[in-house]
């Protein structure tokens, strides 16, 4: 028997619930752990994990299918007393914002079946103590070495790398390249076994990125020009930031097209994620030419375009889709499984003969967003939940009930802009498989037929020996050990410091950064504290 072996407990053959149970020797590792959004949310499957017996987490980035199965993970007591959560500085804020959120659409669904929460407010506190921030390097714990690289999916997203006795594994959590405001993704090191994402593995190569989002600014343009108002349901953490630097960038040109000023309407956790964005403009988490804007401009919002304002109660928002005005909103969910996408898709069928409602993003089975797609005929008719009613809303306390509703959407409404996902296609996926170089692929968080596609796909394309796609607690042994010299993998080359491999680098310059990450560490607690007083005032 092995002693290196990985178990995904979700992620395999679907998108959602990533969890990777790695165990090294004595010790055992979850490499995320996050939960499935559909009509009943689904976590990692943890049935034979006993109390205690997790000694470690390491989470790629901050979306709820990546970190939000860890309070659950806490509530059931499966983690060490000292367990660690290792992330980095934007993934630790972003997660604040995102665990928050989640408990309360998690009591809402709960209510609704009649069913006893799986976690609580008490357990989220307890995920975010244990939180330990890292950089793009390379450390050790306990008794493996971890290396983490951009993945240039989301703001603070990494590639994982864990080695232990002389074998590598690399986790490539969810891989990017295709954003406005970040970098490339980091060159991995070689390892024995690579388990990668397979989101749009049928997919070779995404349209141009430049050219979905010229397409998504002029449907918008076009749109409210002829007063035809927009709704864009999206992620409100990394596209909708996408999204509002588009109409920044742009602004201009949309003011030129109306007639006044233009509207653009965010709302809900989109408001709270945006303060992290700001931060790290400050920081290389961004990339060079976002961060040469920040410096140029002197913008300190630098994803908000001046038309663009959030409302603050519920007497705002029932007036901002009366018939009277054509905004573009932008509003999570991007699946419209929550959040206030479903509250304006509503607003949009009762008060306008023509709208239109652009998807941008993956649209799970079973969410509404893929049933209005998919949908025939004139009117789609979806049941959207966590919907508001604005009936029983408590304008003291802030309050307010929630309820299903049955929607008839006119299909002729439905645009789908390809080429505005955050995932890697099949092309770049091949490209990062052989810069890893492994013996042996397992395919994860992906749907069957990606999956499969991006299977053969790599087996005719890299000298991989074995090719797979993992399926949900079927253990992984990683067997291959490389020879010595120039097969090692990049994991066991000795630490260098930044002065020591680059000698243009001082250590004037070392402690500069050094108190630039003090600094920003600060606004961070100044940032959490915040977001904290908001949840607990209502």
């Amino acid at each position: 028997m092995s002693d290196l072996i990985v178990t995904p407990r979700g992620g395999g053959d679907e998108v959602g619930r990533s969890c990777y149970h790695l165990q090294a020797g004595d010790y055992d590792y979850f490499i995320d752990c996050g939960l499935k959004q559909s009509e009943t949310p689904e976590y990692p499957l943890f049935e034979d994990v006993s109390q205690g017996q997790i000694d470690a987490v390491f989470i790629t980035h901050a979306h709820i299918d990546h970190i939000g199965g860890l309070p659950v993970a806490e509530h059931h007591g499966l983690l060490d007393d000292d367990a660690s959560i290792f992330m980095t500085r934007p993934t630790n804020a972003l997660a604040s914002i995102l665990l928050h959120d989640s408990l309360q659409i998690h009591k809402q669904e709960t209510a609704e079946l009649n069913q006893p929460q799986q976690f609580t407010a008490t357990d989220i506190e307890q995920v975010l103590s244990r939180i330990m921030t890292i950089g793009y390097n390379r450390n050790q714990h306990l008794n493996i070495t971890y290396e983490c690289g951009d993945a240039a999916h989301l703001l603070g997203s990494a590639w994982i790398a864990i080695e232990y006795n002389d074998r590598c594994i690399v986790f490539s959590g969810d891989l990017g390249g295709r954003s406005a405001h970040l970098g490339d993704i980091d060159d991995p090191p070689e390892a024995d076994e690579l388990f990668l994402e397979s989101t749009y593995g049928e997919t070779l190569q995404h349209r141009s990125f430049t050219d979905a989002r010229t397409e998504l600014y002029q449907q918008a343009k076009q749109a409210i020009a002829s007063g035809i108002p927009v709704l864009i349901p999206t992620f409100a953490v990394g596209r909708a930031q996408e999204i509002l630097q588009i109409f920044r960038e742009r602004e201009t040109d949309l003011r030129n097209a109306v007639d006044g000023e233009p509207s653009i309407i965010y709302d809900g956790m989109i408001t709270d994620s945006m303060s992290v964005y700001e931060v790290f403009c400050q920081d290389a988490f961004m990339s060079e030419s976002m961060l040469n804007y920040r410096i140029n401009s002197g913008d300190v919002e630098p994803f908000t375009p001046e038309c663009a304002r959030t409302p603050d109660t519920m007497d705002e928002r029932e007036q901002l889709l009366t018939g009277d005005e054509a905004s573009i909103v932008i509003a999570p969910s991007g699946m419209l499984t929550g959040g206030w996408s479903p509250y304006y898709l509503r607003d949009l069928t009762r008060h306008y003969e023509n709208a239109r409602v652009l998807f941008i993003g993956y649209q799970a089975q079973g969410t509404p967003g893929r049933r209005l797609i998919e949908a025939s005929g004139d009117i789609a008719d979806v049941y959207v939940t966590a919907l508001p009613a604005s009936e029983d809303y408590d304008p003291v306390t802030g309050e307010f009930a929630f309820q299903d509703q049955e929607i008839h959407v006119p299909t002729e409404w439905i645009h789908e802009i390809g080429g505005m996902s955050a995932h890697a296609g099949a092309n770049d996926l091949l490209s990062f498989a052989r810069q890893v170089n492994p013996q042996g692929i397992s395919l994860i968080h992906g749907p069957p037929n990606a999956a499969a596609h991006l299977q053969e796909y790599l087996s005719d394309n890299t000298t991989a020996s074995t090719i797979q796609v993992a399926q949900h607690l079927e253990p992984i042994p990683i067997e291959t050990e490389r020879g010595n010299g120039d097969e090692q993998p990049a994991l066991d080359s000795a630490p260098t410091s930044a002065s020591t491999s680059n000698p243009d680098i001082t250590d004037s310059d070392i402690e500069e950064v050094r108190q630039r990450q003090e600094r920003l560490e600060a606004e961070l607690e100044t940032l959490r504290d915040k977001i904290e007083y908001l949840i607990e005032k209502g």
